[in-house]
């Protein structure tokens, strides 16, 4: 049976106009097992996570409260869901985003939250708006935001990450690596794949050093900018692609299935036994290179 643990750490703030303008901090310091999962969840502001210099996960959050706003109206939940799963939620005005189904308009107060994390945790991190930021290795990670840049620096497993408006940059991973955003560049890099990678207007740039020869097809579309992949210099497998204005180049050579035409290629790389590579733009190049 799982016991939930929830702690309410609550800031003291003065009650003047002037001193709830001002910053104040929380502070969380805990020693988690090797493969712990952490996981931060912020309303509105950025999240930023660090090389820890010890074996503790340190959490630390300032908030700022903006124009009209009252740093009074954010307190923080602590849940120790168990010995290695630990939430850490901003709660805005009485009610926790731990808990599902809320929705908050008119947020007048930012946090921001700096973490430093020990090598190989997992990781979950998002904010309504603001920018995500992994400077540390991690086990595996799923970050999100609703507005702003997602940069994870490496993960030796799995990576999801996402963004309403904003780009993602991955620049070493190990595991499979699932990315969208609505708006914004996307770049990963991976050891191994496989990659699926989706924006609504944006540049797709993915290398992958090696793949599974069992694994399923690949997707990567754009609506609006170009497409380029770098696979493995033997891969085998297939290609479709498809641009509505726009040119297909690729450094294989291709057994072609159907009628070419400069928009519209599909065909057999090596013996093609392998992943279905799909590159899709509304507008742009597709370009798929040998690693």
């Amino acid at each position: 049976m799982t016991f939930l643990h929830r702690s309410f750490l609550l800031l003291a703030v003065a009650a003047s106009t002037a001193t709830a303008q001002r910053d104040t901090a929380f502070t969380w310091s805990k020693q988690l097992a090797d493969g712990s999962r952490l996981t931060i969840k912020n309303l509105n502001g950025p999240i930023d996570v660090r090389p820890a210099t010890g074996d503790r996960v340190e959490v630390r959050a300032t908030i700022r409260a903006e124009s009209r706003g009252n740093a009074g109206d954010v307190t923080f939940d602590v849940r120790e869901v168990s010995g290695n799963d630990v939430q850490i939620c901003t709660v805005y005005q009485g009610r926790s985003d731990c808990d599902p189904n809320h929705s908050w308009n008119d947020i007048r107060v930012s946090v921001h939250y700096f973490v430093d994390l020990p090598r190989t945790m997992r990781l979950r991190a998002s904010t309504g708006n603001g920018s995500v930021s992994v400077t540390q290795t991690v086990a595996d990670v799923d970050a999100s935001t609703g507005n702003g840049d997602v940069m994870i620096r490496e993960s030796t497993g799995r990576v999801d990450a996402a963004t309403g408006n904003g780009d993602i940059t991955i620049n070493a991973a190990r595991g499979p690596v699932h990315v969208s955003s609505g708006n914004g560049r996307i770049i990963a890099n991976t050891a191994r794949g496989p990659v699926d990678a989706t924006t609504g207007s944006g540049d797709i740039d993915v290398k992958m050093a090696t793949l599974p020869a069992d694994q399923g097809s690949m997707n990567f579309t754009t609506g609006n900018g170009s497409v380029r992949v770098a696979l493995p210099a033997d891969f085998n497998g297939e290609l479709d692609a498809n641009t509505g204005n726009g040119s297909i180049t690729t450094d294989f050579e291709l057994k072609v299935q159907g009628r070419l035409t400069m928009s519209r290629l599909r065909g057999t790389i090596g013996t093609g036994n392998g992943p279905i590579i799909k590159l899709r733009s509304g507008n742009g190049r597709l370009e798929v290179r040998k690693n």
